[in-house]
């Protein structure tokens, strides 16, 4: 070996410490003369003397940076106690690190192979051996191997810690995260509570009609809203609208589509403006002002007003699937078709309908998310379902949405909303 290869760069500082475990007084001096002149990664070698076990372990306790160990096997002039003293180091002091060359006394003493691996000995030399040439490349090698196991621990300590560092900021993100989330929840819970107020009673009648509503919330604030009012003696005005999306900027909408219609409501009462009985401009107008305040969100509605002395529906369906039934004189039909979202096109296509109703007649109109709740394969089968629950003049709205399994649900993917109307003369008449 060169002196080259003796002296590799290392950011290492300090010196090589060797413990030698041996009674004799002789063998340290040779040892301590042939080391003295070896120099491995620009470090130099100190020895450090034992003469008994007590007195290494005292120095394995005092010094945590000993590199290599070499230990007469029969140190206290006992045959077993260099082997004990091994296992103290690894299976006490827990030294895994430490590279132990164990020296005997009588050529022929090697101890047998399994030995090495249990009591994890690296490698092993006779007494007589103690010339530079026969010393310095099984210390050299220990050397090394000690040097890439305290990196390998560092590294491992530095990944450790990093780990540590990583799971205590994501802890922390985690609990500014659940704290953020919980005031959240409660900000969007009194949310909800605030729009429930805004709703209409699930069941309120006016003259022969009775409305009946039902909402079921994927959050607590809900995209989906509704509402049915009396215009004046002879006319009811309703509808029913789901806002694209979901969460507060949805729910948002639904505020303001309430305070828009709730404004042409007082503006028919207080001036006479006949804007909330003409569906058609009712929505045309709402269209304007969502496009013109760039919200960024649409919303499918059905809007009707219906007249009770003339027994007709007014009504217009922007964008409203599936299609409101209506059930008259024994027969379900759908009110189709649909025009446009509002609040999508500037150009919109609305369509505005009258139809006849009779005093014994329903409707029935139930958002969209209803088809992502109902097991059937195909739109066409949902709607069928529906159709044949909503066929029996005897249904009601709490039987129907029993009937399509709500009241067994807890969480739903979307919004469901259900109105029902149901005229009839029993009611009494204006």
């Amino acid at each position: 070996m060169t002196e080259n290869e003796l002296s590799i760069e290392s950011s290492s500082s300090g010196t090589w410490k060797v413990l030698v475990v041996d009674d004799e007084e002789e063998v340290h001096f040779r040892i301590k003369k042939v080391l003295s002149e070896l120099v491995f990664m620009d470090r130099k070698v100190e020895v450090l003397d034992a003469y008994s076990t007590s007195e290494s372990l005292e120095l394995f306790r005092q010094y945590n940076d000993i590199a290599v160990a070499l230990i007469d096997i029969f140190v206290d002039k006992d045959p077993a106690s260099g082997l004990e003293l091994v296992q103290k180091i690894r299976n006490e002091l827990h030294n895994t690190q430490l590279r132990i060359i164990l020296r005997s006394r009588l050529e022929g003493d090697q101890p047998q192979e399994e030995l090495f691996v249990e009591y994890d000995i690296n490698d092993y030399k006779e007494k007589g051996e103690l010339t530079i040439e026969k010393l310095r490349t099984p210390i050299i090698n220990a050397f090394r191997s000690f040097n890439d196991l305290q990196r390998i621990t560092n590294l491992n300590n530095s990944l450790e810690k990093k780990v540590q560092e990583r799971t205590r900021a994501l802890s922390e993100a985690n609990l500014k995260l659940r704290t953020y989330i919980s005031r959240l929840e409660n900000d969007q819970e009194a949310g909800g509570r605030m729009q429930q107020k805004l709703l209409p009673d699930t069941q309120k009648s006016f003259g022969d009609c009775t409305f009946a509503s039902r909402i079921y919330t994927s959050m607590y604030l809900s995209g989906d809203f509704l509402d049915y009012f009396e215009i004046d003696a002879d006319r009811v005005g309703f509808y029913m609208a789901d806002v694209s999306g979901h969460g507060i900027s949805s729910a948002f909408i639904t505020v303001l589509l309430k305070n828009f219609v709730d404004t042409q409501l007082e503006n028919y009462w207080n001036e006479g403006d006949q804007l909330i009985m003409r569906p058609y401009l009712l929505v045309k107008k709402l269209n304007s002002e969502l496009l013109r305040e760039n919200f960024g969100k649409y919303l499918t509605i059905f809007y009707g007003v219906l007249d009770q002395k003339r027994n007709t529906l007014r009504y217009t369906n922007c964008g409203q699937f599936p299609y409101p039934l209506l059930r008259e004189n024994g027969k379900v039909n759908p009110l189709e078709p649909a025009g446009t979202p509002v609040g999508l096109f500037v150009e919109p296509e609305f369509m505005e309908e009258e139809i006849p109703v009779s005093k014994e007649s329903a409707l029935l109109i139930i958002s969209d998310g209803i088809l992502e709740l109902l097991p059937q394969a195909s739109v066409k089968e949902k709607r069928n379902l529906i159709r044949h629950f909503f066929s029996f003049p005897e249904t009601d709205l709490q039987e129907l949405t029993e009937q399509l399994g709500l009241s067994r649900q807890y969480s739903f993917p979307d919004d469901i909303t259900f109105l029902m109307l149901k005229r009839s003369a029993d009611n009494g008449s204006r």
